[in-house]
This record gives C-alpha cells, sequence and structure tokens, in this order.
C-alpha cells in the first residue's frame, strides 16, 4: 500500500485508515488481532479512535481506545504505526455533559485518558472531534500548541470542521509561527448528503460533510482530507437499498454507475467508490470502518484501480 506524507508534518500514512470505532465491542480479543493484522499485512499503518468511542454501546465508554492500546502493547508495533484520536465533542446523553467542550481543562482531560487508555506517551494525530465556533482560533491554536510544547500530541487535525474555520485557524498559526492544522476529516464519499444550509455549519458541534467550497479549497491548499463515511454506509454494496438516510434519485443514479463500472473493471462498487475519493486532486485517505476482514481486504483492493479522468466525472455527474 503506497504512504502520504501529510503536509506540514512528518507523518508518513498508508493510504487508508483502519477505523478502530467497533474496537472492544463488536470486535473484541482475537478479532481485533485479525482485522488489525490484514489491514497492517497490507501495509496499513494508520489508525484512528475517538475519546467517546462507543459510549453507546454497553460497556463501550473508552472501549476502543483501550483495545487498540492493548493490542499495540501485545505485538510491540507502537514505533511502526500512526496512532490518531479525537477529543472535544458536546454534551451528549450517557456520555457526558460539558458546555466548554474546546476549553483547555476539557480538551487536557481526554488528552490524560486517552494517553492512559492507549498506554502510549504521545498521540501521533490528535483530532478536536467538533469545532466550537463561539471560540476564536486563535485560542484554540493556543492550547493546541501548548499540548504540542508537552509532547502529549506531535500534531493536530479538524474533524468536522469547515474548510473557512480551517483556513482561517492556519493563517493565525502561519503569522504567529505557530503549529496550524495538518488534516481534515469529514464525512465524505460518492455520495450526495443533505446539504447542510450556512446556519446549520456554523453550529456548535456541527457534524460537516464536504460541499463545493471544501473541496476548492482542498485543492488549492492541499491539505489531506481522510474521510470518515467513504461507501456510504454500506449504500453501495447494497446496491442502493440502505441505509435509508441516504436515499435519493440522484445517489440511486450513482449507486448504478457504479456498479456497472465494477462489472467493467472486474471489482466491487464499494472498490469503485473509494477508488474515486482516491482519485481527487488533492489528498484523501479514506477511514475504513468494517468490521468484517474479508470486507476489509475488499476496500484495501481499491486503491488497485486506476480511473481515467472521464470515468471519475461520470461517477458523479453522469
Amino acid at each position: 500500500m503506497d504512504r502520504i506524507h501529510l503536509a506540514y508534518s512528518d507523518l508518513s500514512v498508508s493510504r487508508f485508515c483502519l477505523g478502530c470505532m467497533p474496537f472492544g465491542t463488536r470486535v473484541q480479543g482475537k478479532d481485533v488481532d485479525v482485522l488489525a493484522g490484514r489491514f497492517r499485512g497490507a501495509g496499513g499503518n494508520f489508525f484512528d479512535t475517538a475519546h467517546c468511542y462507543s459510549y453507546w454501546e454497553a460497556g463501550g465508554d473508552g472501549a476502543s481506545e483501550r483495545a487498540l492500546g492493548d493490542y499495540l502493547k501485545r505485538t510491540a508495533c507502537r514505533d511502526e504505526v500512526v496512532i490518531a484520536t479525537k477529543g472535544g465533542i458536546p454534551a451528549t446523553p450517557n456520555y457526558r455533559q460539558v458546555e466548554a467542550y474546546l476549553g483547555s481543562g476539557r480538551i487536557a482531560a481526554d488528552i490524560d485518558d486517552s494517553l492512559a487508555r492507549l498506554q502510549v506517551d504521545v498521540i501521533d494525530l490528535y483530532w478536536l472531534h467538533r469545532d466550537d465556533p463561539r471560540l476564536e482560533v486563535g485560542e484554540i491554536l493556543d492550547m493546541m500548541n501548548a499540548e504540542v510544547a508537552r509532547g502529549r500530541i506531535r500534531y493536530f487535525g479538524g474533524s468536522n470542521w469547515t474548510s473557512a474555520r480551517l483556513a482561517t485557524a492556519n493563517r493565525y498559526a502561519a503569522k504567529h509561527n505557530m503549529h496550524g492544522f495538518v488534516a481534515s476529516q469529514p464525512k465524505w464519499s460518492l455520495l450526495s448528503y443533505v446539504p447542510a444550509t450556512e446556519e446549520q455549519r456554523l453550529k456548535p458541534g456541527a457534524m460537516l460533510s464536504v460541499n463545493g467550497p471544501d473541496r476548492r479549497w482542498h485543492k488549492q491548499s492541499l491539505m489531506p482530507v481522510i474521510p470518515y463515511g467513504p461507501t456510504g454506509n454500506g449504500f453501495f454494496a447494497a446496491r442502493g437499498a440502505q441505509p435509508e438516510g441516504f436515499r435519493s434519485s440522484e445517489n440511486l443514479a450513482r449507486v448504478e454507475r457504479a456498479c456497472t463500472l465494477a462489472v467493467e473493471l472486474g471489482c466491487s462498487p464499494n472498490q469503485v467508490a473509494l477508488a474515486w475519493l482516491l482519485h481527487q486532486p488533492f489528498p484523501v485517505i479514506p477511514i475504513l470502518g468494517t468490521s468484517n476482514p474479508d470486507h476489509l481486504d475488499d476496500a484495501l483492493n481499491a486503491d488497485r484501480l486506476k480511473l481515467t479522468p472521464v470515468q471519475v466525472a461520470l461517477l458523479e455527474h453522469g
């Protein structure tokens, strides 16, 4: 598997990232070894989790980080992998109630927990799980640079941040000779998500997908996008039968075009959807969130597909 250098960092990560949300709940014990082993055996070195995974499942609060930490210790592979985790999320039932979810004390506490659960001394890439537009970017950057200076995180990125806020933050960082954001983690796939209004996108704690201005900015800045939900939560594998939230005539047409091209190329529709992301004019590193080793193998093989510019455009626009 190819490696990609994350701009403005010394991190070199695999073409795909393994999402560890199911670790410790749906994937436990030896099954973690199997899934992570398949990923590493294919050349993968990039793992993504979060402080809140998976509080919504029984016994799931912090389970993902703990299971990943146990795997790292059990296999003694810490120096061979890049670990990303996330903190800073709004008040959520059954998780925690906090208003200032990007306050320095809250983030410091999240990092304390994550370091202990992961059994590591430093987190390679730390995501701010949500933005809080009520805060000035300078305040956020001061906090994150203090954590870098303490040696607890190496670099940081924004999950569910608009490109406009990332751009503003990185201009501030350049002006003040500080570390800025090195990557973005939005929801994105070949599917067209229900577009959020600008008012919705600017609400504290909003979950965001990539829109047109975001794509133009990433093409210009070359900041890597590391998207979650890159295959539409199983929409392509099911030929549009699920999930209901993605159903639209536009998306059904895209699924059909992906299925048609998959037959021509001798691959799966999921592979076509992932290859579309890999052929964008800026670095894209899809997060693979499957708990099934065979599904993981199928997804990883998307790295071998070579799409023409005509095929890339046809998949999206018809």
